[in-house]
């Protein structure tokens, strides 16, 4: 007998995507069919289909009822009833969303008449470059049937799971979280039941297969842009984009899509482009993104925000008025488009560029510096990445090494495995670019949660404690050497070193050295060249090998911590699933302990080790890393730079106190919050990087907005735009410029976040409005409403005294770098020593 379990809908945004799939992933836990049913509207749906479930268009407060039935019913009902009560009413979405300026343009833009497009900034950063326009993408098959009901669907089921299959391995070989997340959002609609019935029900209504995916998909599409819901529709474009996946699959051995060619600065222009459009085209050429369509909450834009790349939204018919060639800068801060730059406008941009730059340029000093603590202890930072093109882009980047080369991508997407020939011409070529800096590679990882098409493993219940990485080795001995051979054959060209995945016993770690020490004597045999003495090491990600870790140090020569594995097993939380990401924090003092034990194990048996997951490329973690004495942390190649800077600004003896400190904590929470309490915080009215005495610009207009830009820089105003409108509104009434080649901009502005002084030195001197005098110094005083009365006032007089004095205005005017021209601003309005 089906149990009831009634309730009313408590979100207020409705069943949207987020409350229907974790309704969905409570109840494929168990056997039992449960339905969903709107009692509002009578729209039922079964809960195992995320799709169906938001198709029921269920709103805020709306009865709603779960039927459960089936010989496990009872415990699903007790769970559906928990999830209904206590994690349902906290599913709604809050997604975070760059929100349009509506403010007024920039007043380079503004009085240049630039033709200017509108849209909504949905991924920061400026580029100036061409457009490619890139055409609405064709129907991937004829809607011909080919076959009987019965065949026409075979082949649509095949072709449902040769795109999921696809879509998996895509999404396991993702190098980037956000990239990872959207492929499994996708592989989620490949596999949802409620896609593939209606398809199904197509087909045996007499359409083709490939008819009947496209149709299917507009029915949920067409659900979801109906839906009310801003995230719901911009996430039609998923649905869109596997419908084409498994359109494709039908298709079988039909030639891909022509390639969209891109040059070196191509803005992509298109009236919408789903993510697996994006992902399909050459990453590293995509410099800009110009959408139609698309909003700031579609997986497109959150895969541009992921790759850095510009983009805007909302452009209306912007594929139309714009072309292939058209020179374009793309304003993702602002979300404007503006065609055709005049020069003025030309060099707001280069000053906006320089402005967005100059916080990565001053990471730029640590591309060629070692990774040292302030102290000068050495701490290497290197880089995981997993094919040749990505260790080129870590050795750009400053990487030291690579800490973790995955060799996995190297057999996916394929119907056999690679040959000893090519995995050795992808290692290589990964030594070759080394140039003597070391490589680890670690072996095969797949197995129950990372499947090989061609491997034909059998599904397991709990594939992350199954069989996998080099519990598969011994009935894949072949497979195994051949790649041993290849990295030893590498190993001849620059210090390669070999890792071992998943090694939990000194039994283990015994047997692969030993496989490694019989590869080697193969290759002897044969005279083919490899490293005799290449070092041999383990993974930390299993607790046991830490808790063995002097046993297995008789058998390798390193040891590098996987610390999202280690954490997954040491909490007993699956990192997959986010309603536990909350139990595996790396910042408790549980985990924090094992990695004390892994490193003192390690030293004390003089082994070197890393570590080689994602907390090393988190800056909060860095003086907790030194504290625990790691030799090495490896990043993705885009954190290289942040990880040297972050270990810079610590010592080893305050690493290790604050280790101490957190080890006395109860909770991840109580260390996180002691590392944040203790992050530097300083807001004196003026310092350096407030202060440049070298100046770009040529004009009042430029320098005013170059002042603008460097509190905007360094945190000091919220909105640079409307606190230039501020500066201007006081500077219309009148000029500023005091005499002795100096102007003293102000403004009172809410978007000013600390009183603050700005200064720039104009080198030649600029005409300053009416003024007879040229402005070689322009000061500025920017302040809240209401800061202690009327501050700006008082801190011009004092400044205006000092002025009055030849030698402080002459030594200000010659001071040889911004540190001493702060100093001098600093003392002359009493905030600081001064001269």
């Amino acid at each position: 007998m089906a149990v009831e379990i009634a309730f009313s809908f408590p979100l207020a945004g409705g069943l949207h995507a987020r409350p229907a799939s974790r309704l969905q992933e409570e109840v494929v836990r168990f056997r039992a069919a449960v339905t969903f049913l709107n009692r509002a509207s009578g729209a039922s749906a079964s809960a195992r289909s995320v799709l169906a479930l938001v198709a029921t268009r269920t709103g805020h407060a709306e009865p709603c009822v779960l039927h459960v039935q089936g010989d496990d019913e009872a415990a699903a009902a007790e769970a559906l009833r928990r999830f209904v009560k206590k994690v349902l009413p906290g599913l709604d979405e809050a997604p975070a969303a760059r929100v349009p300026t509506g403010g007024p343009l920039p007043r380079a833009l503004a009085v240049s008449g630039a033709r200017v497009h509108r849209g909504t900034p949905a991924s920061g950063g400026v580029f100036r470059g061409h457009a490619v326009v890139v055409a609405a993408r064709a129907r991937g098959a004829a809607d011909e049937r080919t076959g009987t009901a019965e065949d026409e669907l075979g082949r649509l089921e095949t072709a449902f799971d040769r795109a999921a299959s696809g879509l998996r391995a895509r999404r396991d070989a993702a190098e980037y979280d956000t990239e990872r997340e959207v492929l499994g959002a996708h592989l989620s609609i490949a596999e949802d039941p409620g896609l593939r019935t209606r398809a199904a029900a197509a087909v045996s209504a007499g359409a083709g297969a490939a008819a009947a995916v496209f149709s299917a998909a507009e029915h949920f599409a067409e659900v979801f842009r109906a839906s009310g819901s801003a995230l719901l529709a911009e996430r039609a474009l998923d649905i869109h984009d596997v419908a084409e996946a498994v359109v494709h699959a039908l298709a079988g051995d039909a030639p891909p899509e022509p390639p969209v060619v891109l040059g070196d600065d191509a803005i992509v222009v298109a009236a919408r482009l789903g993510p697996a459009q994006l992902l399909a085209l050459p990453r590293a050429r995509v410099r800009g993104l110009v959408l139609a369509e698309g909003g700031t909450l579609s997986h497109t834009v959150v895969l541009a925000r992921a790759f850095g790349v510009p983009c805007v939204t909302g452009v209306d018919g912007v594929d139309r008025v714009l072309a292939t060639g058209d020179e374009l800068v793309v304003d993702g801060e602002r979300g404007l488009v503006v065609a055709a730059p005049k020069e003025a406008v030309a060099r707001f941009y280069e000053g906006q560029t320089e402005a967005l730059a100059a916080a990565a340029r001053r990471l730029e000093r640590f591309r060629t510096a070692r990774g040292v603590a302030a102290d000068g202890r050495r701490i290497e930072v290197g880089a995981n990445v997993g094919t040749v093109e990505e260790a080129q882009s870590a050795f750009e980047n400053g990487a030291e090494g690579i800490g973790l080369f995955r060799t996995e991508l190297m057999f996916l997407d394929r119907d056999e495995p690679p040959t000893e020939e090519e995995q050795y011409a992808i290692l290589a070529g990964t030594a070759r670019l080394a140039a003597g800096r070391p490589v680890i590679v670690r072996t095969l990882d797949v197995g129950a949660d990372k499947p090989l098409s061609w491997l034909r493993l059998p599904p397991e219940r709990n594939p992350a404690l199954g069989y996998r990485a080099i519990r598969m080795y011994a009935e894949h001995a072949e497979l195994v050497e051949r790649q041993l051979r290849a990295i030893l054959r590498a190993a001849a060209i620059g210090p390669v070193k070999v890792m071992f995945p998943m090694v939990g016993t000194p039994e283990e770690a015994r047997e692969l050295r030993a496989l490694v020490e019989k590869v080697k004597g193969r290759l002897a045999a044969e005279r083919v060249a490899h490293d005799a003495a290449i070092q041999v090491g383990v993974m930390l990600e299993i607790p046991s090998a830490v808790l063995s870790l002097r046993a297995i140090a008789r058998e390798v020569d390193f040891f590098s911590v996987g610390s999202n594995d280690l954490a997954q097993y040491l909490f007993a939380v699956d990192r997959e699933d986010t309603r536990l990401a909350h139990l595996g924090s790396p910042f408790h003092p549980a985990f924090l302990r094992i990695l004390s034990e892994a490193v003192e194990g390690a030293h004390a048996a003089s082994r070197w080790i890393g570590l080689c997951g994602e907390l090393g490329a988190r800056p909060l973690a860095a003086p907790l890393l030194l504290g625990l004495g790691f030799d090495e942390v490896s990043v993705s190649p885009p954190r290289v730079l942040m990880a040297k800077a972050a270990f810079r600004r610590t010592t080893t003896r305050g690493g290790r106190a604050l280790l101490a400190e957190a080890l006395t904590k109860a909770t991840a929470g109580e260390v996180e919050a002691l590392l944040v309490e203790r992050v530097p915080a300083a807001r004196a009215l003026v310092d350096a990087m407030t202060v440049r005495v070298v100046s770009r610009s040529r004009s009042r207009d430029e320098a005013i907005r170059e002042l603008a830009d460097v509190l905007q820089l360094t945190a000091r105003v919220d909105d640079a735009d409307r606190v230039e409108d501020a500066i201007w509104a006081r500077e219309e009434t009148a000029s500023t410029a005091v005499g002795f080649g100096i102007a003293i901009p102000h403004c009172v502005s809410p978007h000013v976040r600390a009183d603050s002084i700005a200064a720039v030195r104009l080198s030649p001197p600029v005409k300053w409005g009416s003024a007879e005098d040229r402005v070689e110094l322009a000061i500025l005083i920017a302040v809240r409403p209401g800061a202690a009365g009327a501050r700006h006032l008082r801190t011009i007089a004092a400044l205006s005294r000092r002025l009055c004095d030849d030698t402080f205005r002459e030594k200000l005017l010659a001071a040889p770098d911004d540190a001493a021209a702060a100093d001098l601003l600093s003392g002359a309005t009493g905030t600081g020593k001064g001269d």
